[in-house]
């Protein structure tokens, strides 16, 4: 058996990550598999646990660098949301990451001239805009210009609390496009729920693939039926 017995301290993002490494490879192995509580679990249907019994073999924390590598089961058989957001048709998530993203990597933050080419290949008549800082030009510049345009903007409510990240999450899975960011929450949005069409930063991709960080190698290569890019800007 193969056991995540200690969940990583990490955000959402990484936790799902991180578990979906554990099912993917106790399928890829056939091995049966446990896993200890985490929060964020309990938003999706069926026993995400199997038990919570310490297992042979503890998978060491690993993140998207197993994604692509282990996937042998579908993710959306894995996590199905309990409750679905109802969100408009023709919908575009849009997610800025500014905070801490200072701090770990400044490219990862990524300017307005990405989201604004983004939109313009996108369409949507209604866009979610999820961040943590509203502070962030980027922010502040695709606002006004979906303003201009007379679109439809909707911006989730974990912007101004923090502790509706599920809700937010909820809803950006049930778009039918995502703008990403390089985050942890956002990708895993993509891969949970409606299959959408994703966008990435040209310029974060390369820089990552030329640093040969292995997720983005795998996801520029051509990702799988799970997540793949459908643009690159």
């Amino acid at each position: 058996m193969i056991s995540i017995n200690s969940m990583t301290s990490g955000g959402f993002g990484n936790k799902v990550l991180y578990y979906n490494n554990l099912r993917q490879l106790a399928a890829k192995e056939n091995q049966e598999w446990s896993c200890v509580p985490w929060e964020g679990a309990q938003i999706f249907s069926g026993d995400l646990l199997n038990g919570s019994q310490p297992g042979d073999s503890s998978l060491n924390l690993c993140l998207g660098e197993r994604f692509f590598e282990w996937m042998t089961i579908p993710t959306r058989s894995i996590f199905e949301l309990k409750h679905k957001s109802i969100v408009e048709s023709n919908s575009a998530a849009i997610h800025f990451r500014g905070t801490d993203f200072f701090q770990w990597n400044s490219d990862a933050v990524l300017d307005q001239e990405y989201y604004l080419n983004a939109i313009e290949e996108v369409p949507a008549e209604t866009f979610y805009l999820f961040t943590d800082d509203t502070e962030l030009q980027s922010y502040k510049s695709v606002v006004k210009y979906l303003e201009e345009k007379s679109k439809n903007i909707v911006v989730g409510v974990n912007t101004s609390n923090r502790q509706y990240y599920i809700g937010d999450f909820s809803v950006m899975s049930e778009c039918d496009y995502i703008i990403s960011s390089p985050s942890t929450y956002c990708i895993c949005a993509g891969f949970i729920g409606k299959n959408k069409k994703i966008i990435h930063c040209n310029s974060w991709v390369s820089d990552r693939v030329s640093k040969e960080d292995k997720f983005w190698v795998d996801l520029n290569n051509g990702g799988n039926e799970d997540y793949s890019l459908w643009r690159l800007i």
